[in-house]
């Protein structure tokens, strides 16, 4: 079959050469991004907001006063008319089949299906992504031939689409602007492609406002090949105004969080302004991807791809899927419970080999179970990219969208849990990373709110000082335990809680009991020498005990996350180009980038291939789910 961008097209730029990675080295320097907007420092001024707005999302989530009521999810039917009508090309010969049961039989040809997750977050690095996943490519396809690799008629998000919350200011800022000047340089325009999205917590936490800017198709105002944006004029600006040299001096004088932390305020008084005005704040109408239309009307959606599989992509919300997204569905699943699935998630169902209860949740309300059914899972949420087979399915996370690394897991896995078929990085580049942890933590690499927490408490221990050593034991046993608490609380979510805990109160105690020690050994110092220097020591010197602390649960395999975050780590993206025949077979290629900002081309990270096999005989799909 004809591939839909052709090499010999006189509007597409030559196709790169894919090598395959293989057991290449990771490099030991990476380049930072050195262009604002910068990454998020998870623990500084700007990701508090984050935190902020998720708490204030989980409030105003509830039955009650839902944001999904807006939703009207498209009929499978209707959401694949959509896309035939986008894909359709004014001179194809001949022309798509308007009343075709599936996409791939209204093309024609196989489908191409361009799958990225977790964007959005250095403005650098999200340009590097955007360059690789608008490139087309060339590999070997093992007989001595080449697979030529276009870009995708559909482009899935899986989730999080900008950092740390998904506002309408910062998905263009964080991935429209950057992505909009690779896509233009790739003649993006010329050919009309479909994008769709399911969200992820951080989409949620602006109530799926942006989200909705991006992905909800528009019957008012209906898009157009040529629209005109402003992504010359604002990247011209953009680079004349900071050099990379000088951005890099002004991201290591934090002048991002400077920057971040007066935006927040800025922000807040023009609200109350409105709000006392009686005035709206005004927003982004609408947010394009250069050459791509958005067809779907609610945060959910499903669509019959091939002969026996069909394309699914659920919300996951702030943790629990509602019964309107139960009952889409259920009842697609009920007339057609033969089919497999091509699930999209913007969360996992395994997350280094043990279930993860929103994705397993997703999974139970689309009627769906890894172990039983024919699903390939497909998700982010995790930074990195592993490979599982679980039975007749596959369970793939892609997360390396942009977005700082989550590495993969350090520790063994538990008993009964199997490797993961492929892991990137391995386990060896996690293992050198994390060990950088304590120190990056300490010089203030991750942001200063872990400095100013363990400074106060030490302002608070002087303070009883002051009042006689009694005070002074019982308040530093006092913020002893309420650090323990506070160090169990950071890792909770992660295995085996108890040991966690066990771990959790040494460190609490050492972080609680440090500013006294420090005291009592600058006893002899006069309180406006001693005091500062303790409250310095305790913020420094605890700050690298706690990165200490969530290095040992990573290296343990206790918990994954919170010592890569302290990282912010810009290596390891990649998205996945998967290809959909006929007979429902997919065949898919992971293309990254150790370090996306390095010269050089990407590399082929992985391949696989994924046969939907026939349900068995005396299989009830769709019957009552059991535990994954």
């Amino acid at each position: 079959m004809e591939d839909p961008d052709p090499p010999s097209s006189t509007l597409a730029l030559p196709p790169v050469r894919l090598e395959p990675r293989g057991d290449r080295p990771a490099p030991l320097v990476f380049r930072q991004g050195a262009h604002p907007p910068f990454g998020i420092r998870w623990y500084g001024v700007t990701s508090l907001f984050g935190h902020l707005r998720n708490f204030t999302a989980r409030a105003i989530a509830t039955e009650s006063v839902d944001s999904r009521d807006w939703m009207k999810p498209n009929r499978p039917a209707d959401l694949l008319r959509a896309s035939i009508d986008v894909l359709a090309h004014p001179h194809q010969a001949p022309p798509l089949d308007a009343e075709a049961p599936t996409l791939v039989e209204a093309l024609g040809r196989p489908v191409w299906i361009d799958f990225v997750a977790d964007t959005g977050d250095d403005r650098d690095v999200s340009a590097g992504v955007g360059k690789m996943l608008a490139s087309t490519y060339e590999v070997d396809d093992g007989q001595g031939g080449t697979t030529f690799l276009p870009r995708g008629d559909v482009l899935v998000f899986g989730g999080d689409i900008a950092y740390p919350v998904a506002t309408a200011d910062e998905i263009y800022k964080r991935l429209v602007l950057p992505w909009n000047e690779q896509l233009r340089r790739a003649f993006a325009s010329s050919r009309k492609r479909v994008v769709l999205g399911v969200p992820g917590n951080h989409d949620w936490y602006d109530g799926l406002d942006g989200f909705g800017r991006l992905f909800r198709r528009r019957v008012d105002e209906p898009f157009r090949a040529d629209d005109k944006d402003t992504t010359p004029r604002l990247g011209k600006q953009l680079r004349k105004r900071t050099g990379r040299k000088v951005g890099l001096v002004a991201r290591q004088l934090h002048l991002d969080e400077v920057g971040g932390a007066f935006g927040l305020v800025l922000g807040f008084l023009r609200s109350v302004r409105a709000f006392f005005r009686g005035v709206g704040i005004k927003r982004r109408r609408r947010l394009v991807l250069r050459g791509y239309v958005p067809v779907q009307e609610a945060s959910y959606f499903a669509m019959p791809l091939a002969r026996g599989l069909d394309l699914f992509g659920a919300d996951r919300q702030l943790g629990r899927v509602d019964f309107r997204q139960r009952a889409f569905f259920a009842k697609w699943r009920e007339e057609h419970p033969d089919r497999a699935v091509l699930f999209v998630a913007g969360d996992p169902a395994l997350a280094y080999g043990m279930k993860n209860d929103p994705g397993v949740r997703m999974l139970g309300a689309c009627r769906l179970n890894l172990e039983r059914d024919r699903v390939l899972y497909l998700a982010g949420d995790f930074h990195h990219y592993e490979r599982r087979t679980v039975n007749r399915s596959l369970h793939v996370v892609a997360g390396g969208g942009g977005a700082f690394l989550h590495g993969t897991r350090i520790g063994p896995y538990p008993r009964g849990v199997s490797e993961p078929d492929v892991a990137y990085p391995d386990r060896a580049a996690a293992r050198k990373l994390v060990a950088q942890v304590p120190l990056k933590l300490a010089i203030g690499r991750a942001g200063g709110l872990v400095h100013l927490a363990l400074a106060l408490l030490a302002s608070i221990v002087l303070g009883a000082s002051k009042t006689g050593d009694s005070p002074l034991f019982m308040t530093s046993l006092t913020i002893s335990a309420l650090l323990a608490l506070g160090l169990y609380f950071v890792a909770h979510q992660g295995e085996r809680r108890r040991f966690i805990a066990l771990l959790a109160v040494p460190f609490g105690v050492v972080l609680g009991l440090l500013p006294m020690f420090l005291r009592l050994s600058t006893a002899s110092l006069p309180s406006m020498a001693g005091d500062p220097a303790v409250i310095v020591a305790s913020a420094f010197g605890g700050s690298f005990v706690f990165g200490v602390y969530l290095m040992i649960l990573a290296v343990l395999g206790l918990e994954h996350q919170q010592a890569f975050t302290v990282l912010g780590h810009p290596g390891f993206k990649h998205f996945v180009r998967l290809c959909v025949h006929a007979d429902g077979r997919v065949e898919a290629w992971t293309i990254g980038k150790d370090d996306v900002l390095a010269p050089g081309p990407p590399l082929l990270i992985d391949t696989f291939t994924w046969t939907p096999d026939p349900p068995e005989i005396g299989h009830a799909p769709g019957a009552p789910l059991g535990k994954t």
